[in-house]
């Protein structure tokens, strides 16, 4: 019987080399050698221009470099986009130059315990001039962002976030991909937060009051961004007839978007780092905050384009740019530029005038102005009763402004006014692009 003694003697070792294997790892026995990505950011302050002489004190990521110990990139929003293959190894090492202690969460990554970056839970918070190490194999190919986790009702919307993208090791071929991260902002927090440190605060936040110490329940943005600028400083997406282009699309903010193409239908391919089992057809897409979505675009209708948030306020508070099509870059005018300006500072007079603050109606009412005479010739051209109009009605409401009780029922019907009469020029202008 010595035969049935040696086949149990193998099947026992079998099961102890198959059982403890599978218990000590869940590698596949592919032996095959990863690749480590090591990065190393940091945080401290920023002065984000949003747009032009629009400034708001902030908070950014930024690269650094280990050996000369200083910042390799200056910190900017969103902070540098970390992109890794499938199956890599990553390593993350966080550099806080910033007063506030701060976490890094990789967002929709199935971490560890240990490197899910969540204060007081997996770890504790970095202060100043402290460090902190993330490690873990990058997860399956998609759309991914990391951002502070402490007070997520402060930090991230201060400027504290940035991609992470995971691509598949045979990367389909697009003519090009875009990363659109949405935002918000509300100036007091730079108030708020600026003041604590005693930095200046940025002009959008200067003339901001508070009643007491700021608290995020109150929070009202008025900036909505695309990779933290606003209208008309977001640069246009530049495409080429035919092109097929992926757009990795993030809500980083607190807020939900709807975001719409003109004149263009995208597939959706992918959720939350997850490909979609059948691709969706639209023209309009809502993302809520921490989703992400892969899209695919084809540049199939020459022109210029614009890409918006559908939501109205949002919109006309920054979250638009233009889709520009290759040969038509000399149609894009700068008057555009200006008028894209002009809507923004006519959104903010309405708000202000909601809040019956005479001085600041005054303060936007002059840029408006400023940014009108730059485009009133090219409109005369079109229809010059409606430049002379627009003219005279700013001239009322500024006559209104200066005296000692302005009527504000009366202000209200040349602010509406006002309003319909650009939106008339915006037409006309769009007119010309056209051609």
């Amino acid at each position: 019987m010595w035969w049935k003694r040696t086949a149990m003697m193998i099947a026992l070792l079998a099961w102890m080399v198959t059982g403890c294997s599978a218990g000590a790892s869940t590698a596949p026995d592919n032996h095959e050698k990863k690749t480590t990505k090591v990065f190393h950011l940091y945080a401290a302050d920023v002065n984000q221009e949003l747009a032009p002489g629009k400034t708001l004190y902030s908070w950014g990521f930024g690269l650094w470099d280990p050996k000369k110990n200083q910042p390799a990139s200056p910190a900017t929003i969103p902070g540098p986009e970390l992109r890794v293959t499938e199956g890599d190894h990553v390593k993350v090492i966080f550099h806080n130059r910033q007063k506030e202690p701060h976490t890094i969460h990789f967002h929709g990554v199935d971490n560890s315990f240990q490197g899910d970056g969540t204060p007081g839970v997996s770890q504790k918070e970095v202060e100043q001039n402290g460090t902190y190490t993330y490690e873990f194999d990058a997860p399956a190919p998609g759309t991914y962002f990391y951002h502070c986790h402490v007070e997520p009702d402060r930090h991230p919307e201060m400027g504290l976030y940035g991609a992470f993208i995971v691509e598949p090791k045979k990367k389909p071929h697009y003519d090009g991909e875009f990363v659109w991260m949405l935002g918000e902002r509300d100036p007091k927090l730079s108030l708020a937060e600026g003041t604590e440190a005693g930095k200046y605060v940025g002009t959008e936040a200067e003339h901001e009051h508070l009643d007491g110490d700021y608290d995020t329940v109150d929070r009202k943005p008025k900036f909505f961004t695309i990779n933290g600028k606003i209208d008309p400083a977001i640069p246009p997406v530049q495409v080429k007839k035919g092109g097929k282009y992926l757009i990795r699309l993030i809500n980083a903010g607190s807020d939900v978007h709807t975001i719409h193409t003109h004149g263009h239908h995208f597939q959706v391919i992918a959720s939350d780092g997850r490909p979609l089992p059948k691709p969706v057809t639209k023209d309009s897409i809502t993302i809520g905050p921490g989703e992400r979505y892969d899209l695919v675009l084809t540049a199939n209708n020459p022109g210029i384009w614009p890409i918006h948030c559908h939501i109205g306020p949002h919109s006309t508070h920054g979250m638009h740019m233009l889709m520009v099509y290759k040969g038509y870059e000399n149609r894009l005018q700068m008057h555009e530029s200006h008028l894209s300006t002009i809507l923004h500072e006519l959104a903010e007079i309405k708000e202000f005038y909601h809040e019956k603050n005479v001085d600041k109606i005054k303060v936007e009412l002059s840029e408006l102005s400023t940014h009108y005479d730059q485009v009133r010739g090219i409109l005369a051209q079109k229809d010059a009763q409606l430049a002379k109009g627009i003219q005279q009605t700013g001239q009322a409401i500024a006559q209104q402004l200066t005296s000692s009780s302005p009527n504000f029922e009366q202000l209200g019907k040349l602010i509406t006014q006002l309003e319909n009469q650009l939106n008339q020029a915006q037409e006309k202008l769009g007119e010309e692009a056209a051609h």
